[in-house]
């Protein structure tokens, strides 16, 4: 099991830590290369090492890279450690401060805290840190939508038994 106060060497992938499968071997999520996922106290975390694919032309991690890792993971977050069966929660509102610059080789972990689910909508606030320090928080609402025994999959449920297998 991984902890939150795990702090591995830059760039290294914390033991426990796996791969997040993608859905399509193409576009936007092929071409950033994901982030990978692991499971604390119930909670899921996530994270990805900075690669110069992610960098702007200054040299460091891209804001919408961190971004980009903020919407999906809160979203799978939410869903992991709530019963929602839903196959996505697509988002209202992404707010995103950034706090110190992400470098290539860094390991970029996230963490999330669900605030409040009502009947539509989710209220979610995350933070990235390397080595244990914050280097973005975001917040982030998304709409809630009807389980449905219809949609083809149950999100939160995949992604306990992915974690947990």
């Amino acid at each position: 099991m991984v902890h939150l106060s795990d702090i591995s060497p830059a760039g290294a992938r914390p033991a426990g830590f796996r791969p997040l499968p993608l859905l399509s071997g193409t576009g936007f999520d092929a071409a950033i290369g994901g982030f990978d996922v692991a499971e604390s106290d119930g909670r899921l975390l996530a994270g990805f090492t900075v690669e110069p694919r992610h960098c702007n032309h200054a040299g460091v991690c891209h804001g919408g890279m961190i971004a980009t890792v903020f919407d999906g993971y809160m979203a799978m977050a939410t869903l992991f450690e709530n019963d929602l069966q839903v196959p996505i929660l697509p988002t209202m509102s992404l707010g995103v401060d950034f706090l110190a610059p992400g470098m290539p080789g860094d390991w970029v972990a996230f963490s999330a805290d669900v605030l409040r689910i009502t009947r539509n909508t989710v209220f979610v606030q995350g933070l990235a840190r390397v080595e244990g320090k914050p280097i973005g928080r975001a917040s982030g609402v998304y709409k809630r939508l009807a389980p449905d025994p219809e949609l083809p999959f149950d999100t939160g449920k995949l992604l306990r038994d992915f974690l947990r297998s």
